[in-house]
């Protein structure tokens, strides 16, 4: 089969073990930009043992690629799509060509989350333009009139969803957003939905609640804990579950389900997000998932995404740069550190993608003239605009470089994005293009590889896939 694939924003979840009764999952999002070619990424998580996937979008322009795979397939609706399904006749027609055409085709579509968090803060101003629980309750309808009843149907939402307490059972949902959430409880329990919830830890200690960072870690090496009544809280993780938990339970569905559907730790951009801490964190985790102790409220398996399965220089940051570097794996398909995807605890690097094409070594430099600062200051900012410079913020990899590196690394960066293009190193002739790799210690200049597009111009053909 002939498949052409736009490349488009969407984010993948996959399913990378089974254990009974839970599971623990990848998310894919392909915000770069140079993407892996997507039989690339699904050879990549065939290797991986990955048989269950979730896009973070509808997915329509590479779903056909899985129908001759084992992988079930869950989609999503995003916030801003939801106008094309606020009526019955615009949501019939959107599951019949999201859903159930993909699935006559071979794909195995299992589940559909309508909205990701459409009543977090950042996008609240958004959501009331459309009435989320009205389109989850008509694409479910829709679902069953197709005969389509086992796709599950959900909606993903943040902590922000809460009013912040030092103590999980004083946790409850914000008062603006109340009379929804209880709408949403009352049809995730209808239809047998779990609560899907995204999780930053990183996010939540430093910036939300202003503790340790340790405590974002399972092997918390502080004294910090939370002591709530007689229940002891020494890491993050258990205490957001559970103060979401207690705002679930304050609304009388205490025996609902909730399932994770983004946890990770970034390793750039960021203070303490670095590959170390990373894999820390990531160790920990999988121990405790492997455990399926749960948590105080919600004793027992849990389901887990992991966040995610390679780094987006294109993600439109909402908290901070940080958030273009979840990636276990870089954007070229080479894993960052070791993490066992079985879940045996095995210490390894997962597999390497195969197939890369980097483009050639050649680099963009600033030429060190600084006759003219405004210029290069100029210039320094233009490219830090259009292209990636997290790693140059407070506390990233490169923030120990001296200001004519940087401005080499922002001059390179925007090089790269722009395929090695030579007048994209022209910057006023400040810039000048180089064989000699300019990295310095802890910090990489990187190179571009071929995405899919490139691959497909540079064979002078169309890609089978």
């Amino acid at each position: 089969m002939r498949l052409i694939i736009n490349i488009g924003i969407c984010f993948m979840v996959l399913v990378m073990a089974t254990q009974v009764n839970s599971f623990v999952g990848i998310t894919w999002g392909r915000q770069q930009t140079q993407q892996l070619v997507p039989s690339m990424v699904v050879d990549l998580l065939l290797q991986n043992k990955i048989s269950q996937l979730r896009l973070m979008t509808s997915g329509y322009d590479i779903i056909e690629i899985f129908s001759a795979t084992n992988i079930s397939v869950s989609v999503t609706m995003g916030n801003s799509f939801m106008y094309q399904a606020n009526r019955k006749d615009l949501a019939y027609n959107w599951v019949n060509d999201r859903i159930k055409d993909p699935i006559n085709k071979g794909a195995n579509i299992v589940e559909l989350t309508v909205g990701s968090e459409p009543f977090s803060n950042t996008f609240l101003k958004k959501a009331s333009n459309y009435n989320v629980v009205s389109v989850l309750k008509l694409m479910r309808e829709s679902l069953d009139e197709m005969g389509l009843g086992y796709v599950r149907t959900t909606t993903a939402h943040g902590m922000d969803v809460l009013n912040h307490t030092k103590f999980p059972s004083e946790a409850d949902f914000r008062d603006d957003i109340k009379v929804q959430m209880i709408e949403s409880l009352a049809e995730f329990n209808r239809t047998g939905a779990p609560f899907v919830l995204i999780l930053f830890p990183i996010h939540f200690v430093k910036d939300v609640m202003n503790y340790t960072i340790e405590f974002a870690f399972f092997d918390n090496n502080s004294g910090f804990k939370i002591e709530d009544g007689n229940i002891t809280y020494t890491n993050a993780v258990e205490l957001m579950i559970d103060s979401v938990a207690w705002a679930i339970k304050k609304a009388g569905y205490g025996n609902m389900k909730i399932m994770i559907a983004q946890i990770g730790w970034p390793t750039d951009g960021y203070p303490h997000a670095n590959i170390r801490n990373a894999e820390r964190f990531h160790k920990g985790l999988l121990k405790f998932i492997t455990s399926k102790k749960g948590t105080p409220m919600k004793p027992g398996p849990l389901d887990i995404y992991l966040h995610s399965l390679c780094d987006e220089n294109q993600f439109h940051k909402i908290f901070g740069t940080f958030q273009r570097h979840w990636g276990i794996y870089e954007a070229d398909g080479n894993p960052k550190y070791k993490i066992d995807f079985s879940l045996q605890g095995r210490d390894e690097f997962p597999t390497q993608a195969k197939g890369i094409v980097k483009m050639p070594n050649r680099w963009c430099k600033f030429n060190g003239d600084t006759s003219n600062m405004d210029l290069v200051n100029k210039n320094y900012d233009l490219a830090c605009q259009v292209s990636d410079c997290s790693q140059l913020e407070k506390g990233a990899s490169c923030d120990g470089l001296s200001f004519a590196s940087k401005v080499s690394y922002a001059m390179n960066a925007f090089f790269q994005k722009n395929k090695q293009e030579v007048k994209a190193c022209d910057f006023d002739g400040l810039g000048q293009v180089v064989a000699t790799n300019p990295s310095e210690t802890n910090c990489e200049f990187p190179i571009e590889i071929l995405s899919f597009q490139d691959q497909r111009v540079h064979n002078g053909m169309i890609l089978r896939v």
